[in-house]
């Protein structure tokens, strides 16, 4: 039997990287998957590869930063899955410059992805959970919230204001048996990584890929995270395994910062 067998599942961002990741270990562990995302065909094809390994997923183009957006995907999900017992709000976007570099526009689209669409998911995933008689709610937040990273104001920002808000939920929502908790990951190899690396080689003249090697060399481990060591980490929130555990920030990064 499965670590998740029975429970029903929404991933935010699940079409690529941790969220990704998540999804398909979700289905291994026996889950029902919706899998959201801005990138609906994706989406879609991550959903179909899940079916086809004999998993249960539904795809869902979801946009976290539009509040009917998301109250219609949480909506489809419960629909499809009959009802809701674990959320993940994981989708989020990258970010480079201090509090001088970034303009206000930039600022406030970071936020509206980053902070302002982990409280849309939940505000619209919870109800559906306390009508299943509770569960679990997890919210992917950075490691660089816990210790400091240079040149990321705007995301830290809002990753910041998600630990707040784990804590918070955590408080309000413990009567209804709804546990929260974030997940703090570190540096991890994604696509949204790899390209931004990249383009910052080129913009260097380096070769590809100089960027990521020196970030894994830099690592007292020597290597970058990869989306399963995330992934795994929200396996065991998700799980029962974690019947008592709310309001943690587990830390996801190799390190002890």
């Amino acid at each position: 039997m499965g670590r998740l067998q029975g429970k029903r599942c929404i991933i935010t961002g699940a079409a690529s990287g941790i969220g990704r990741a998540g999804a398909e270990i979700f289905a291994r562990e026996a889950a029902h998957v919706a899998i959201l995302d801005f990138d609906g065909d994706a989406a879609r094809s991550v959903a179909e590869g899940i079916v086809e390994s004999g998993g249960k997923a539904t795809a869902i183009r979801c946009d976290v930063a539009d509040g009917k957006s998301v109250e219609s995907a949480v909506a489809q999900a419960a629909d499809a899955m009959g009802g809701v017992d674990v959320c993940w709000a994981n989708a989020g976007t990258g970010d480079h410059g201090s509090v001088v570099d970034a303009s206000l526009e930039h600022f406030n689209r970071v936020l509206s992805i980053n902070l302002t669409g982990m409280f849309l998911t939940a505000k619209y995933a919870i109800p559906r959970m306390i009508e299943a008689g509770g569960g679990s709610m997890i919210l992917t937040s950075s490691s660089g919230v816990l210790s400091a990273t240079q040149n990321v104001a705007s995301a830290m920002s809002a990753k910041g204001g998600v630990l707040g808000l784990v804590r918070q939920m955590s408080a309000d929502f413990v009567p209804h048996q709804i546990r929260v908790n974030a997940v703090c990951p570190g540096p991890i190899v994604t696509p949204a990584l790899t390209t931004s690396m990249v383009n910052y080689d080129r913009k260097l003249g380096h070769p590809a890929g100089t960027m990521l090697e020196t970030m894994a060399q830099n690592h007292p481990r020597k290597r970058l995270g990869r989306p399963e060591d995330v992934a795994n980490v929200a396996l065991f929130l998700a799980s029962d395994d974690a019947a008592w555990v709310s309001a943690q920030f587990i830390n996801v990064s190799g390190t002890g910062h």
